[in-house]
């Protein structure tokens, strides 16, 4: 996140909400599972990716959920964190479906792709 100059903060406030995007800003609520917290920081760190440009007008709320959420569950998955159906059970609150994932497949692969690079680059950087 610091590398791409977004700052990371806790804050109660936030709730019933596990994480909130705003540009150059992650706000995430404090108490959870680490699980969770990696999960929730993903989620928001793919709308950063991709919801603060020049797509945004081209996207509504039902999109940017559920394109945000399938880039966590992608990043989750590949670490091997099982959220059992919480992605699923998501993207169905906003009314996501296989149609609309077809058809925002490339911008999660991209996302999810440059959320595990730079996951693997750090991991190298604390082995080395």
């Amino acid at each position: 996140m610091r590398a791409n100059g977004i700052r990371l903060e806790y804050s109660a406030d936030i709730a019933p909400a596990r994480g909130m995007a705003e540009k150059g800003k992650i706000t995430l609520l404090p108490d959870q599972t680490p699980a969770e917290t990696f999960a929730a920081l993903v989620h928001e760190a793919a709308h950063s990716d991709m919801h603060f440009g020049d797509r945004r007008p081209d996207t509504n709320k039902r999109v940017r959920e559920t394109e945000a959420e399938s880039v966590a569950f992608v990043v989750c998955s590949a670490i091997g964190l099982d959220t059992g159906t919480a992605a699923q059970d998501y993207v169905d609150l906003y009314g996501g479906d296989s149609k609309l994932l077809l058809e925002s497949i490339e911008y999660v692969q991209a996302t999810a792709s440059r959320i595990l690079d730079a996951i693997e680059v750090r991991t190298q950087q604390k082995a080395a």
